[in-house]
């Protein structure tokens, strides 16, 4: 059977429309269109151009009509987190708020009296952080009461889009999983967070399960479509196009702005030791769960990458990544989990601080970035193996760092695993399967086969050089 599906996946520097084919037990994926878009202060606030974002996210698809006119179905995901409030028509009140945001900054210490950080795990299994939705909420409260007062539901940001398209609201497993708003397993939200943060439970509907329909699209010219959930949250779009052997729990990096290191489970890891490393147990886009680091990631590269093109430095990462890669070790491991690495602007100089260094070149910037990313990801694998139990055979990378040769040879070395790097495009992937499977055209048992005709991979084998 041939099916055609269209992939929205936006991440939070890009978006980008793929339609995927599945045809002969593989699917062929076409990138329709691709659109860059960025965070922006915005009334005091940093925010997302939402309309834009949507603008363009229909363009894309009319475009992906024309060229693929037996496209059947769309899905949208997005990173995590963030929301948007409506009124009681169903209309957005004000544009979405970036999680990087201060204001959740000037109101932890707040939240932290309503709900401490030990009972916030407990509830929800996430581990506590200022840009988590509940979070966001609480300081949307304190901060905006009048458009708090106003609002009717948020819908979290996938679903706000998948709304658009179909007319229907939705609260998204995988998505609400993120924000710390629901219990364990995210099968359920988390009363007693509401209740102790002063949100209102009637802004969230009941949790909506992926590989579901959430009906027509009522976009004109774009009626044919039918809108599926197939994972709202990118990072766990990407799991799902992994390969899964049963009998093992597979370890995985999603490495992209944030590095998203965990292990495939189909129970949350809740000890005690768990809580105080910084697991997260999210959801994945099937009925499973994901334990995980939230590290920051790429992010730190990108920050450098652009205040060397303000500096007028002209440097793009591929060829610094090429240049680095011909650099000794500079014998210096940053760590990455340092919350001034999260936050935009000045991130050559926070690297050479931490380094107490001056005047580092580019391409040793981007060395130091890329050996303390590798060694966070040993001692993350180190500790998921030692919570779980379960031997790491191997490490899958998929994002854009499975295209970096640099990170993905020291990540191999400083785990002392093979890393399998790719699909580079993985959450897109996950979009597709999920909804073919969703929609009848692909038997979740022969997904394995498909992802593994599909997907083009390079394993980095220990001491292979770089």
């Amino acid at each position: 059977m041939t099916a055609t599906a269209l992939a929205v996946d936006l991440g939070s520097s890009s978006g980008r429309i793929v339609a995927g084919t599945l045809a002969d037990g593989r699917v062929e994926e076409v990138e329709v269109a691709r659109f860059a878009h960025s965070a922006k202060l915005r009334d005091g606030y940093l925010t997302w151009d939402v309309d834009r974002i949507w603008t363009s996210v229909v363009e894309g698809l009319r475009a992906a009509i024309q060229r693929f006119p037996d496209a059947s179905s769309v899905s949208v995901d997005t990173w995590g987190v963030d929301w948007v409030p409506l009124d009681d028509d169903g209309e957005r009140l004000v544009t979405a708020r970036a999680y990087r945001d201060e204001r959740t900054v000037r109101t932890h210490d707040a939240f932290r009296a309503r709900i401490p950080d030990a009972a916030l795990w407990g509830a929800t299994g996430i581990a506590p952080a200022t840009i988590n939705t509940a979070n966001q909420l609480f300081a949307y409260l304190q901060v905006e009461p009048e458009l708090a007062a106003r609002t009717s539901q948020v819908l979290l940001l996938p679903d706000y889009f998948t709304y658009l398209l179909s007319g229907v609201k939705g609260w998204s497993r995988s998505i609400a999983s993120t924000g710390a708003l629901c219990r364990p397993g995210a099968m359920e939200w988390a009363p007693e967070v509401f209740e102790a943060l002063g949100i209102p439970r009637s802004w969230v509907g009941e949790l909506t399960m992926e590989h579901s329909v959430a009906g027509p699209c009522t976009v004109p010219g774009l009626e044919q479509l039918t809108v599926v959930r197939a994972g709202a949250h990118d990072s766990a779009c990407a799991v799902h196009a992994l390969q899964r052997d049963r009998d093992t729990e597979g370890y995985f990096l999603s490495s992209g702005s944030w590095s998203v290191l965990g292990v495939m489970r189909d129970t949350a890891l809740l000890s005690d030791e768990a809580r105080e490393l910084g697991i997260t147990n999210e959801a994945r886009a099937d009925a499973g769960v994901r334990p995980l680091f939230n590290i920051t990631g790429l992010w730190i590269l990108q920050e450098c990458e652009r205040q060397w093109a303000d500096e007028g430095l002209g440097a793009s990462i591929p060829d610094l990544v090429a240049e680095a890669a011909a650099l000794p070790s500079q014998g210096t491991i940053i760590d990455v989990d340092e919350p001034g690495f999260a936050q935009p602007g000045g991130m050559v100089q926070r690297v050479e601080a931490a380094c107490g260094r001056d005047g580092m070149t580019p391409a040793e910037v981007v060395r130091v970035v890329c050996e303390s990313l590798a060694d966070r990801y040993a001692r993350g694998i180190d500790d998921l193996v030692r919570l779980t139990g379960s031997p790491a055979r191997q490490l899958n990378v998929v994002g854009g760092g499975s295209r970096n040769r640099l990170l993905c040879q020291l990540t191999a070395d400083a785990t002392g695993l093979p890393v399998v790097a790719g699909p580079g495009e993985a959450s897109v992937l996950g979009s597709l399967l999920g909804q073919f499977e969703t929609l009848g055209t692909l038997a979740p048992a022969e997904r394995n086969e498909v992802i593994s005709r599909t997907a083009r991979t390079v394993t980095y084998e220990v001491g292979g050089g770089q």
